[in-house]
């Protein structure tokens, strides 16, 4: 083996490390994104006829859950990037990346009305994007 080929291999194999990273990490902050959901959906009450922003920062669990979300739209974005540039896992990725927006739409519905479809259709979505990283940590290996 060449010492190009050898540079090639090992610059694949970092790419795909770097893509398992992500989406593993994704996955973890799926997690911790459902356990802060459930928390403020059941213990939050949200006030009404305020503002979008006036919702959110209306408690600390509700914002750490919006700051948390933000960081998984940016890893998720991350993960697309990458399987693009790899070849590899770029339908698992971009399934997942339309489930958390999904989820990120249906949150910003439920702040506004409490609707309990809202509230399914996030955590459906969670769900969903949770099954496509771990299904692309497990494609990647």
């Amino acid at each position: 083996m060449t010492t190009a080929t050898q540079d090639t291999q090992v610059a694949s194999d970092r790419r795909l490390a770097a893509l398992r990273g992500n989406c593993m990490g994704a996955a973890v902050l799926l997690i911790i994104e459902f356990a802060l959901g459930i928390s403020v959906n059941l213990y939050v009450p949200l006030p009404a006829h305020k503002s979008f922003f006036g919702t959110v920062f209306s408690s600390a669990t509700l914002a750490a859950h919006v700051i948390v979300a933000l960081a998984l739209i940016g890893a998720a974005i991350a993960a697309v990037i990458r399987a693009v540039r790899s070849g590899r896992a770029v339908a698992l990725t971009a399934v997942g990346l339309a489930a958390i927006l999904l989820a990120a739409f249906a949150g910003a519905s439920f702040a506004g009305s409490q609707a309990n479809g809202a509230s399914l259709t996030m955590a459906l979505a969670t769900v969903a994007a949770m099954f496509s990283y771990l299904a692309a940590v497990y494609n990647l290996r």
